[in-house]
Parts: C-alpha cells; structure tokens; sequence
C-alpha cells in the first residue's frame, strides 16, 4: 500500500507544479506589473502637450513614490529631462492601459519630464521637504 500513496502524492505534486507553471505568464510591459499603493500615481491623458500627463505640477513629498498610468491607446513613457535632472529617472515603456512601477522620489526639487517616445509630451513633477 505504501507504493501507492508515495505514486499519489508524486501525481499531485507534478500537477500543482504543471498548474503553477500555466498561471505565470508573459509580462508585457517592460515598465513592469501595474502596482497598487504608489503614493501618487499621474494618468497620462493625451498624446501631446503640457496636459498629457494630468495635472501639473503634480506634487509629492521627498522619499514617497510615484508610478505613471497610461490611459491612451499606445506605449508613452515618463523620463526626467532637462538641466541636471535629465535621465535622473525613467518609467521604461508604459503599455496601454498599464501602470509603471513605483519610483522613489527622494530629493526635493522641480523635475520637468517627459515622454522619450513623444517628445512633445510634457509634464512637471515637485518634490517637496
């Protein structure tokens, strides 16, 4: 009888593993998954001009987070740019419909940024003490 049960209990690990391996899946947004619990998260709402990224300035304090949700129909991303900020930070591709991980804005300051794929896409970002 021992045989028996050590062949079940193999069939039922092989299928949990087999089960687990089915449920992980592509990632496709390179930006990362769509994470909940950003301290401010900005909407990107249009494909060009000031007012592409919501709000602005948008405004957080030092060492909170940000994530950028893309609500348009194409990749955008959001990358600091300008004097020294510039490349400072980038969300990397934004999917449609998806939400860049969180970044930690941890020195005060005025950050313009902007999207790499659509230059003309622009936005402001403070960080306060």
């Amino acid at each position: 009888m021992k045989p028996i049960w050590g062949a079940v209990l193999l069939v039922a690990l092989s299928f949990g593993i087999v089960f687990t391996a089915i449920s992980c899946k592509k990632d496709d947004n390179p930006a990362g998954p769509g994470p909940t619990g950003a301290d401010l998260t900005i909407n990107i709402v249009a494909d060009a001009g000031a007012s592409s990224f919501g709000a602005a300035p948008e405004t957080v304090l030092v060492n909170q987070t940000v994530s950028w949700k893309n609500n348009r129909g194409i990749t955008h991303t959001a990358t600091a740019s300008g004097g020294p900020v510039a490349g400072q930070w980038n969300t990397g591709n934004i999917a449609a419909g998806a939400t860049s991980a969180p970044i930690i804005m941890d020195t005060a300051g005025s950050y313009p940024y902007a999207c790499l794929i659509h230059s003309s896409m622009t936005g402001t970002l403070v960080v306060l003490p």
